[in-house]
């Protein structure tokens, strides 16, 4: 029999998250744009985004994001914030609150996606430039101005936005690609930066980055890359070398896995079976079994477990964690064409 996911309880998750979040998760409200994003993914790959928030809601939903957009000329910088946390544009006084960020506006431009938004009114120009601004010498991303925060997470973030809006004109793809070939490590894995520890959030980054960038062939060793991904399994997947499986690394890894073609070598009934496991009574999932669940574990845990049940649930690209549906509507757009 195939294994299943307890759906409706899910559902109710995420819809509860999108509504509240308990207290414990107040430090998170400058990320709220990512939480609705990893809210609404959930809901798409168990096929009950619409059944689940009404058209009323969605439409709110994507008046809200919206607002989060950086008024044209502000700062020289466009994009997304996070949320609304320090109020409209111009009240907040604190400045670094109220700038893009990369990861914003990739989660933003994923929830207007996912509620059906046709991203007509995203200023792409701005978007365009302020990635183009944030690259480094390097040839990685920072997320804003004024950091010195900078990583693979970012280079994945600013090749993700690129291809939803279908202009490349900020990204230096060469450059990119050179500093993620600079953070292959002997051991086939990738890292944050070079001669640093391998790990899966940035093996994805990467993975994920070259692939959107047409240039995997630019690894030394796809095939020693893929295995060291699948030596990360240990029923389910670990995010490092000697460390406990964790949920999440069922989509970080498990999608790089499916971007290397390595499905097929992967012991997927261990990897369902860990999942399930993390599964909790109220809803969503945990990121170790017994634990209390958090809306992302919940998500990529359900995407993850999505890749081993094709038959059951929407296929999910594993480069923009975005439904197949969504990716295949995002060539209709008039906004890729201006």
């Amino acid at each position: 029999m195939a294994a299943e996911l307890a759906i409706n309880a899910h559902a109710r998750y995420f819809k509860h998250c999108l509504t509240m979040l308990p207290a414990e998760t107040t430090s998170l409200d400058a990320t709220r744009m990512t939480i609705a994003q990893l809210c609404l993914v959930g809901l798409a790959t168990l096929g009950r985004l619409e059944d689940t928030l009404p058209e009323k809601r969605r439409a709110e939903m994507v008046e809200w994001i919206y607002a989060q957009q950086i008024p044209n000329g502000r700062g020289g910088y466009g994009g997304f914030r996070g949320g609304s946390l320090f109020g409209p544009h111009d009240r907040c006084e604190y400045e670094p609150a109220n700038s893009g960020n990369l990861a914003a506006t990739y989660s933003a431009l994923c929830s207007l996606l996912l509620l059906g938004d046709d991203l007509s009114r995203v200023d792409k120009q701005a978007v365009v430039g302020a990635i183009r601004s944030l690259q480094q010498e390097s040839g990685t991303f920072a997320p804003h101005p004024g950091t010195t925060e900078r990583d693979p997470r970012f280079i994945y973030c600013a090749c993700a936005i690129s291809t939803i809006l279908g202009d490349w004109s900020g990204v230096d793809k060469d450059a990119a690609t050179r500093y993620i070939v600079g953070c292959c490590n002997y051991d086939g894995g990738l890292t944050q930066m070079p001669f640093q520890e391998s790990h899966g959030g940035h093996l994805y980054c990467c993975i994920a980055g070259l692939s959107l960038m047409g240039r995997l062939d630019a690894l030394p060793s796809r095939q020693r890359t893929l295995q060291w991904a699948l030596f990360r399994q240990s029923g389910g997947y670990q995010g490092r070398a000697n460390k406990a499986p964790d949920v999440c690394y069922s989509f970080w890894v498990g999608a790089s896995i499916e971007i290397l073609g390595g499905h097929d070598l992967v012991d997927s009934s261990a990897v369902v079976h860990f999942i399930q496991q993390c599964e909790s009574t109220i809803g969503g999932l945990s990121k170790w079994p017994g634990y209390l669940p958090d809306p992302l574990h919940a998500a990529l845990g359900i995407v993850g477990f999505s890749f081993h049940r094709p038959e059951q649930f929407p296929h999910i690209s594993p480069e923009l964690l975005l439904p197949a549906s969504v990716v295949d509507r995002l060539q209709t757009l008039e906004i890729r064409r201006r």
